[in-house]
């Protein structure tokens, strides 16, 4: 930050710690045992598991329309719990993180990802939809091992931390075997996100899974249910990954959409973006319901997306990958006319860029070129621009958050919620000068400047630096891992 102190070579002291880690694959880890210690705190430059860390000093986009932006804030922390906002907030045992010349921003969340996918990053980029249902989920899927799982979430789930991601939406759709599950779930916990872990079906038989398929969801996920996901309240909570009637035959939604009821648990599932009607069946079956995401949605009809808006459902539009593969233009738009839940996710690192800053981005600016579109058919200039920097943040945050139903505890920086939180450079070459701190965040800023980022109160991310042992110490894995995949995948 611009206050940190040089030393006398000109290296400013956040700079000295990035030069000191181990930077691999773009991440920035914190070295083992280093001694430079972070101004205001009696720790090293690590990760913080205390019960009080005090945010010092920023100007706080709080996301919460009671509370507004906020400059020269302290946000105090307890037990992973936002306790207060102000200025001159008095913690003397508390961990000083210190937010001067940042803005502070509620931790994204990226309503749609296939963690798993990071093992084979960059290898789907010239790929349609059609190319990716027949080579990802028809082959390179049936590939994976329960350690290639592990490696994919938990590389995929830190490489969302060092971009200032909090929480995801994990739509695990290669769960071959329990053990495939099971080290999905490692991966995410020993990554220190928030997520919610929605359990989806094999990835070893496309044509079985995924075309008009007759197989119910697999019945592990009561075992899930029971053993893995006791409680709703911690970091990793349970949904239920469909295929729904673009995929399934009617009984099988049937059956799916009563079990994750019975459970008590939200599905998601991929609809619209081979065609419409999926949403209009799910209406005849008697099935909407504000326990349902819908992601993508690019070919639904205006009345489909009045039936979710109608329901309470949720729509999760990934633009980047939607645009790419010729399943439409994102539907962002429509959800919100609607009045349906709008949200943005990143879907497969197997083809684009894995950061919220680009995706939420997208999804702004091709909204705002379709919203503009019929003023320039008609040879008049535009007047006023449709969506604004602020809503698209909130696309990013509080509405992601809702669409996971996660909106009590995270999406806003307010207290009583949890302290999920995202300190972004507003001092750096592309950021300075912030003028705008909300504009600086949405149009300005990138995974380069996300300096600190807190997981229910806990420091996973420290100027600059990610702090994950297990992850710094296993990346060659992840990289022998995708090379064994591919190979055997004859791609």
């Amino acid at each position: 930050m611009a206050n940190d102190a040089d030393d006398d070579t000109g290296v400013s002291r956040r700079n000295y710690l990035k030069l000191g880690g181990a930077t691999l694959a773009g991440v920035s880890f914190a070295s083992v045992g280093s001694a430079v210690m972070d101004r205001g705190s009696d720790s090293e430059n690590s990760a913080s598991d205390g019960d009080t860390v005090l945010v010092e000093g920023g100007t706080v986009v709080t996301v919460d329309p009671d509370r507004g932006i906020l400059r020269d804030a302290d946000i105090l922390v307890r037990d992973g719990e936002i306790d207060a906002i102000g200025s001159g907030i008095d913690a003397p045992a508390a961990d000083v993180v210190d937010a001067s010349d940042s803005v502070v921003v509620p931790g994204f969340v990226n309503a749609h990802l296939h963690t798993w996918e990071a093992g084979v990053r960059g290898v789907a980029g010239n790929w349609s939809f059609l190319e990716y249902l027949e080579k990802m989920l028809g082959e390179i899927s049936s590939h994976y091992r329960p350690e290639d799982a592990y490696l994919g979430n938990l590389f995929g789930a830190v490489q969302q931390l060092n971009a200032g991601t909090t929480t995801v939406l994990d739509w695990f759709h290669i769960a071959n075997t329990p053990d495939h599950t099971d080290r999905a779930i490692d991966g995410l916990a020993d990554a220190g996100i928030r997520s919610l872990f929605v359990h989806g079906p094999p990835g070893d038989d496309s044509a079985k899974w995924w075309s008009n398929s007759s197989e119910p969801h697999p019945d592990d996920i009561r075992r899930l249910h029971e053993e893995r996901f006791p409680s709703d309240d911690g970091l990793l909570t349970l949904g239920m990954g469909i295929r729904g009637p673009d995929y399934s035959t009617d009984e099988v939604v049937t059956q799916d959409i009563e079990l994750a009821r019975e459970l008590g648990i939200p599905a998601s599932m991929h609809i619209g973006s081979l065609g419409s009607g999926g949403v209009s069946k799910l209406d005849e079956l008697g099935l909407l319901g504000d326990d349902l995401n819908y992601v993508h949605g690019n070919r639904l009809t205006d009345e489909e997306f009045q039936l979710i808006g109608d329901s309470g459902g949720s729509v999760s539009t990934t633009p980047e990958v939607e645009l790419q593969m010729g399943m439409g233009m994102p539907a962002l738009g429509d959800a919100i006319d609607a009045g349906a839940t709008p949200s943005v996710g990143v879907d497969i690192v197997s083809n684009v860029s894995d950061d919220m800053f680009t995706q939420n981005r997208m999804a702004l600016q091709v909204q705002r070129g379709l919203d503009n579109q019929p003023t320039v058919e008609a040879g008049e200039q535009l007047q006023d621009v449709s969506l604004t920097a602020h809503r698209a943040l909130e696309f990013a945050t509080i509405e992601g958050a809702r669409a996971l139903g996660l909106d009590d505890r995270i999406g806003s920086i307010t207290p009583g919620k949890r302290a999920d939180i995202t300190v972004i450079d507003a001092d750096d070459l592309n950021t300075a000068a912030s003028h705008n701190p909300v504009e600086t965040v949405v149009f300005q800023s990138g995974i380069e400047n996300v300096d600190t980022v807190l997981v229910d109160g806990n420091i996973v991310k420290r100027n600059g630096l990610i702090h994950n042992p297990t992850a710094q110490n296993h990346l060659d894995r992840l990289e022998a891992s995708g090379r064994r995949i591919m190979r055997e995948s004859d791609l």
